[in-house]
This record gives structure tokens, C-alpha cells and sequence, in this order.
């Protein structure tokens, strides 16, 4: 494979950089490779002109420190400008966890699957540092639950693009550690093949050279998750709030004014939920099969709703039916969640 550039995100480097790029020259490697320094600041200049002069990479600066994902996309407007010939591009970490002869490994998979997203996947079996572990083991579990995407190592940075990717991947939001993360919900979006190929594992002094901020990135990389929480919050709270209001203008409680209340209610938080999820969530324009799919399963709620708060009502008639539907549709929720995931808004 000819047409391949290297692309290095680089925040204040050490001699582990050097030591990187020497081993992918010892090699014989003689493709182009492109470092973004992301605002290491004068002091480590004098590391990139050498990462210049003795190794021939091309180095593109940023004044200030922008993200990891910022850098990527540096790299990705630079290649698509410059080196239009450019099959693919590999991303790797300039820390010293990943090495040439996994990066190669890559390389070789990405001949085989093509034009899919190539990972090199670490095993988190083994003894690494605690922070790392946690955190990949949980966005792997909360990915798989959330989108279905099932990936042993969800935050490598060894990773091959094909180029058919890269100007959509310019387009997908995220400046720091989310955008790997909102890179593989692209795959998702675009039925874009993933393919994990086995890497070492290397964690090198705890892994103390890593600018992961861990509760900032975290929660940038957990807020793609939960935008459909948050939005399933929200139409929740407006449901039980409906609800409340027609229940009590109704007076009387009974299935009559329990069905009247839910269909209220879940006719104007339905209407918020599906635009919301449609277009922030799940990003699919699904048109009106979508639309009709999805009303569908809002009538199938609403009477499941109905007869299990009027059968709440029945068995506990002194409890007030609200916090009774709060239970119910707590509980609908997760229903609600697979249905729209695997039937509606498909991708």
C-alpha cells in the first residue's frame, strides 16, 4: 500500500516521539508523515525541527492548544489540499503506546477490509493502569448499550481512515478526546464498516504521559452518549406534567379520564420527542415511514401506559396516579429506547 500518510497529534512531546519516528525510518518506511503540534509552545520547537530536518515530516502548528480532535482535522484539511493521492491516513500516538510494528499491522488489515475503519485494539485484560481501564471498559460497555457498536478498545488512537471517510470526518462535531468517540458514531450513522485488529499494550510510566483530562474529556465523550437520556428527560417531564394538569381538570379518576389525560399528555411530548431525537439524537432524517413508525409505537405506549396506571390506580387506590405513571413510564422507557434504536431510526 503506496498512498498511505502518518498523521502524529502532538502535545508537548518527549523523546518518545523521536524514538517513534525512527523506528518507522529504520524500517524503510519512506511514507509522508504529518505531526500537528497543538500548541506545545516554544520550548518544544527545537523537538519538531529535528521530527523536520532528520525524519522528513511535514509539521503543521497551531498557535494554541486546540484538542486532539482539532489536530485530526488539521491534518485531514491538509492532506485533502496537498496530498490528494492519499489512500488512506493512519493516526497514531506520539506517547510511545503504539509501535510501528502494530502500526504496520494495521496497515496490512486495512489492505484486506477495505474501505472500512481500522483499529488497533488493545487488551484490557491485563495489568494497566486503573484510570485506563475503567474508563475504556465503561465507554465500551455504555457504547454497546447505547448504539450496538461492540468494540473491545473504544479510545485508541491507532487508527486507519480510508479516504472515503475524511471530508465527512471533518464535518462531525468534537475538538478533544470526544471526536474519536464521535468518529465511531459516524460508522454507525454511515454504515461504515469497523474492523479491531489486535495491538500490544503498552502503558508506559502509568500512562503519565497522557493529556486525557479526566473528568473534562470524560464528559465530553459521555455527553454523546446520553443526548437521548436527555432528551427522553425532557419529554418525560412534559408528559407528567401534561398529565398532572388534565388529570386534575378531569376530577374524577377512572380509565375514562386516565386514557383521556395519557393520550394528552403523549400526544405533545411525542411531537417534542421525535423531533428532538430525529434530529439531534440519532441524526436521521427518517421521512414519513419514520414518522409513522414512530407514532405508531407512541399509540402502543399510550395504552400500555393507560391500562397499567389504571391497574396501579386499582390495586393501590389511595396512591395519587401520578407518581404511579412516573413508575410506568420509567419503566417504558427502555422499551422505547430499543424499539427507536432498531426499528425507526435505523443507522
Amino acid at each position: 500500500m503506496e498512498n498511505i500518510v502518518i498523521v502524529i497529534p502532538s502535545l508537548e512531546p518527549d523523546a518518545k516521539l523521536l524514538e517513534l519516528l525512527a523506528s518507522i525510518r529504520k524500517r524503510g518506511q519512506t511514507w509522508p508523515i504529518v505531526i500537528v503540534d497543538d500548541g506545545s509552545g516554544d520550548g518544544y520547537q527545537a523537538l519538531f525541527d529535528v521530527a523536520e530536518k532528520e525524519y522528513a515530516c511535514e509539521v503543521l502548528r497551531h498557535a494554541t492548544n486546540k484538542g486532539k480532535g482539532a489536530a485530526i482535522k488539521t491534518a485531514i484539511r491538509h492532506i485533502l489540499s496537498e496530498r490528494k493521492k492519499a489512500e488512506y491516513i493512519v493516526t497514531i500516538d506520539s506517547d510511545g503506546q503504539h509501535t510501528p510494528d502494530d502500526m504496520i499491522k494495521c496497515i496490512q488489515a486495512a489492505e484486506v477490509h477495505e474501505n472500512a475503519l481500522v483499529l488497533g485494539v488493545r487488551d484490557f485484560s491485563q495489568n494497566i493502569p486503573l484510570r485506563s481501564k475503567f474508563g475504556n471498559l465503561l465507554t465500551r460497555n455504555v457504547m454497546r448499550l447505547m448504539t450496538g457498536i461492540d468494540i473491545k478498545d473504544t479510545q485508541t488512537g491507532l487508527r486507519v481512515i480510508p479516504a472515503l471517510f475524511m471530508e465527512r470526518l471533518l464535518e462531525i462535531p468534537g475538538d478533544r478526546f470526544e471526536y474519536e468517540t464521535q468518529m465511531l458514531l459516524e460508522t454507525k450513522r454511515n454504515d461504515w464498516k469497523i474492523h479491531s485488529q489486535e495491538i500490544s499494550t503498552i502503558y508506559l510510566d502509568e500512562n503519565a504521559s497522557s493529556h486525557f483530562r479526566v473528568i473534562a474529556d470524560s464528559i465530553a465523550i459521555y455527553a454523546v452518549f446520553f443526548k437521548y437520556l436527555l432528551s427522553s428527560i425532557a419529554a418525560f417531564l412534559l408528559d407528567v406534567a401534561v398529565y398532572a394538569l388534565l388529570i386534575r381538570l378531569l376530577k374524577a379518576v377512572s380509565l375514562y379520564s386516565i386514557g383521556v389525560s395519557s393520550v394528552g399528555a403523549r400526544g405533545v411530548s411525542a411531537l417534542f420527542n421525535y423531533f428532538v431525537n430525529r434530529n439531534m439524537v440519532f441524526s436521521k432524517n427518517s421521512g414519513h415511514s419514520g414518522f409513522l413508525k414512530y407514532f405508531a409505537l407512541v399509540l402502543i405506549q399510550i395504552l400500555l401506559s393507560t391500562n397499567l396506571v389504571y391497574f396501579g390506580h386499582l390495586l393501590f387506590p389511595r396512591f395519587d396516579t401520578v407518581p404511579i405513571k412516573i413508575m410506568v413510564d420509567g419503566l417504558l422507557f427502555f422499551f422505547s429506547y430499543y424499539i427507536q434504536k432498531n426499528f425507526i431510526f435505523t443507522r
